[in-house]
């Protein structure tokens, strides 16, 4: 028999779930040149909000012809963190660094009454421009997101491994597939989503874990295993239905003899 637990009302402290104690499937946002940006910072803002939880975003790369569209787009959406994520204590460790260090930050900014000096809200969200996560304690999740500035696909491996973080998928926006796949192989993670974020994989996972290269269409995306320097790596992006079998013409009714009858009569008349 089981030994009985004592009850108690008191709750788990936050996050609860262990999500501040270790990375749980952290993912990486690529924003490449001419990106839907509104599109990927969706999976972004929900980690700005709420900075301690399972796959959440851990840094992004954004190409730099980007980066002035993506700082205004996220400050113009953000919204202060959850009151105990904003209270955590590795996220005040955080913050005392980013003073340290006198980093560009990109933030929830107030003022004061004259408009004059402008500082970062307490409470806000925060992502560290061109630092990476280990100056904040990478080891465990920080409550910041880094930011990377890249000028060419070429730059990416070497940003990864600046990062030190066990990603465990990417997600690349870019209005071309031909740079899109050739910024996927260039992340060198296993599964990477492209134009799109968080798609179940269920369709494909089979042979993905037989390491087999197949192709499928399945719920409106096109999922596809490829193999890449020995490695088999999974890839995903919407595949929009344009097209749809035409419905066989219908046979016309026959006539009855009758109709028939009064045809001819009307006829001879």
């Amino acid at each position: 028999m089981a030994p009985r637990v004592p009850y108690t009302w008191r709750l788990p402290d936050f996050p609860g779930d262990g999500s501040d104690l270790k990375w749980i499937d952290p993912s990486l946002l690529v924003i490449c040149q001419n990106a839907d940006v509104d599109a990927a910072i969706q999976p972004l803002l929900q980690t700005l909000k709420q900075p301690f939880a399972p796959r959440l975003v851990a840094s992004v790369f954004c190409h730099e012809t980007m980066r002035e569209v993506f700082k205004k787009r996220v400050v113009a959406s953000m919204e202060l963190l959850h009151r105990h994520a904003g209270n955590h204590s590795q996220y005040k460790k955080a913050c005392r660094m980013i003073e340290c260090l006198n980093a560009e930050v990109i933030c929830v900014l107030y003022s004061d009454y004259i408009g004059f000096h402008w500082q970062r809200a307490d409470g806000s969200p925060v992502i560290v421009c061109e630092f990476d996560q280990s100056f904040f304690g990478g080891q465990r999740p920080t409550s910041v997101v880094t930011l990377h500035t890249f000028r060419n696909v070429q730059e990416l491996p070497q940003l990864v491994a600046r990062e030190r973080i066990p990603f465990v998928s990417a997600a690349v926006w870019c209005p071309k597939m031909s740079a899109a796949y050739e910024t996927a192989f260039k992340l060198g993670l296993d599964v990477v989503y492209i134009n799109c974020h968080s798609i179940p994989l269920v369709p494909i996972m089979e042979f993905f874990l037989a390491q087999q290269a197949h192709v499928i269409l399945a719920n409106h995306h096109h999922y596809e295993v490829v193999r890449h320097e020995d490695k088999c790596r999974l890839i995903v992006f919407p595949a929009v239905v344009l097209w749809c079998p035409a419905e066989p013409p219908q046979p016309e009714p026959a006539k009855r003899k009758s109709d028939q009858g009064k045809g001819a009569k009307i006829a001879e008349s």
